[in-house]
């Protein structure tokens, strides 16, 4: 298998993989809106501990996906293969939605547990960071340095 068609497969896989992430995330929250569905209201002024609690932990979430992300990206030699790369891309990039997906998840673990919608919002900005961070090969080509032959290589793809 040629490093091209290695390139190919891995941007393709990661796709996948992002995608069934937000399945799941997306998938849950519709399972628990559904069971919940006449007993749920809105409210952000009862179980005010829960509502901090997933507003910081959501946050948490976002900053450490950014700064994990990052730092496993520099940690990438300037001279290392390219399917390397992206396997360091790859492994990145999971870690980050990881990140974001653990919250999303306890937020509706929360709705759940109290009945209030009201966590949903915060499911919402979550899969919103996680739908903007879709991997491509123009994310791969700014996140990543590459070499011209690399990029020319990435633009055959």
């Amino acid at each position: 298998m040629s490093i091209s068609q290695e390139s190919k497969n891995f941007i393709k896989s990661l796709q996948i993989i992002h995608i069934f992430l937000l399945i799941g995330v997306l998938g849950f929250s519709g399972y628990v809106s559904y069971t919940l569905k006449e007993e749920l209201f809105f409210s952000y002024q009862e179980d005010k501990a829960f509502l901090f609690l997933a507003i910081i932990i959501a946050y948490i979430g976002n900053l450490s996906s950014k700064f994990i992300y990052a730092k496993l990206l520099n940690k990438i030699p300037e001279k290392a293969s390219l399917p390397k790369k992206g396997a360091k891309f790859s492994t990145a990039h999971i870690f980050r939605m990881a990140l974001l997906e653990f919250p999303a998840l306890l937020c509706v673990i929360f709705v759940l547990y109290t009945n209030n919608s009201f966590y949903f919002i915060l499911v919402g900005i979550l899969v919103f960071l996680m739908l903007v961070s879709f991997p491509t090969k123009s994310s791969f080509e700014k996140d990543i340095p590459l070499t011209i032959m690399e990029k020319s290589m990435l633009e055959k793809l």
